[in-house]
């Protein structure tokens, strides 16, 4: 098996996507020194995944290529998450949906 641990940025929203045997799995673009990846991340790790990488975090995966030259994620680390300076936020912390105005 051919494995690749590769450092870039998540170029993509991360999708969500359940099969029929019920095994979740999250798609998404990974992009390094001006190269896109196609990456998955299959089984339990795919909830961990969701609620801790977002659309331009920084991240380390060590992955496995398929047969389909996907990247499945074997392990990730969050290295720097986005920058949301000037969003605005409830006074609880969470982002506030884009169609809301506070003001």
């Amino acid at each position: 098996m051919n494995t690749a641990i590769i450092t870039g940025k998540v170029e993509s929203n991360v999708k969500v996507i359940n099969t029929d045997n019920g095994t979740p799995f999250c798609r998404f673009t990974l992009e390094s020194n001006d190269r896109k990846f196609n990456c998955l991340v299959a089984g339990k790790k795919a909830f961990g995944f969701v609620y801790e990488v977002k659309m331009g975090s920084e991240i380390t995966i060590e992955s496995v290529i398929n047969d389909r030259n996907q990247l499945v994620v074997q392990k990730f680390k969050v290295l720097n998450p986005p920058n949301y300076f000037g969003q605005v936020f409830d006074y609880k912390g969470h982002m506030m949906p884009h169609k809301k105005v506070m003001f």
